[in-house]
């Protein structure tokens, strides 16, 4: 694999809904020990109204409502990133499901009435703390699970790269539910691996998750990509941290 050929997968790979399809095969990773998607069912079923934050492209909603045999609960999602909307929208039209622009980091209004929401999910998507609060009745939910903000360390490393959210970690979490008037009901944290098959494979992921390395260039770390081309299979480590919390 040239370097050539390395920008040119870079150049025609991007991130389409929140699909890594074209990894398989290729990129393999261990899983959390807790069960996200399971809890976030689980609570959808007993909610009245539910809303999924970073929807993304839809495809994780999707199944979630598939497992829902019978649900007479109001579903709503939204997404922050403008290209997602259209695919996000196409994807959960089957469920009816109405897709709303809302972007947590821009520190916007999220498109709810103060109490009107019984379940927050919210999938390595940020939160405005405040704005969950205000939305969910008392006694709602927030479910989240967070990629922390020390992920992905040895790709940070080969690339010069800053760590550009140092204040997403568990323990921030915690203290700024409890702040917001939360009760914690759990709070885990966990370290694991993902193993790129080759740097044609990285190579493609960075241009599909562009805010792990932002400043990548096939072309600036060209050098960089020739060493690792020597060591692989390439493993990264992985972090992420759940946080369940009840509105008071």
């Amino acid at each position: 694999m040239t370097i050539d050929s390395l920008r040119a997968v870079y150049d025609r790979t991007r991130m389409v809904g929140w699909d890594f399809s074209r990894l398989k095969g290729r990129l393999t990773a261990t899983e959390p020990p807790w069960e996200f998607e399971a809890d976030c069912l689980a609570a959808m079923r007993s909610a009245s109204r539910s809303v999924d934050l970073g929807t993304g492209g839809g495809e994780r909603l999707g199944t979630l409502l598939t497992d829902i045999a019978r649900h007479g609960g109001v579903v709503t999602a939204t997404e922050g990133w403008k290209p997602n909307l259209p695919v996000a929208r196409a994807n959960l039209a089957p469920w009816g499901i109405q897709v709303l622009p809302y972007d947590a980091d821009t520190r916007e209004t999220m498109p709810f009435e103060d109490g009107s929401v019984d379940l927050v999910m919210s999938r390595h998507e940020a939160i405005d703390v405040d704005e969950v609060a205000r939305v969910l009745a008392p006694g709602g939910w927030l479910l989240t699970q967070q990629v922390d903000g020390f992920d992905a360390p040895e790709i940070h490393e080969w690339f010069s790269e800053e760590f550009l959210y140092p204040h997403v970690t568990l323990d921030r979490y915690i203290a700024e539910l409890e702040e917001g008037g939360m009760r914690i009901d759990v709070a885990d944290a966990w370290d694991g691996v993902m193993e790129f098959t080759d740097v044609e494979a990285l190579v493609m992921y960075l241009a599909m998750v562009p805010w792990d390395a932002p400043n990548f260039s096939v072309d600036k770390h060209a050098d960089q990509l020739t060493v690792l081309r020597e060591h692989t299979p390439l493993r990264v480590t992985q972090r992420r941290f759940r946080v369940y919390a009840t509105k008071a």
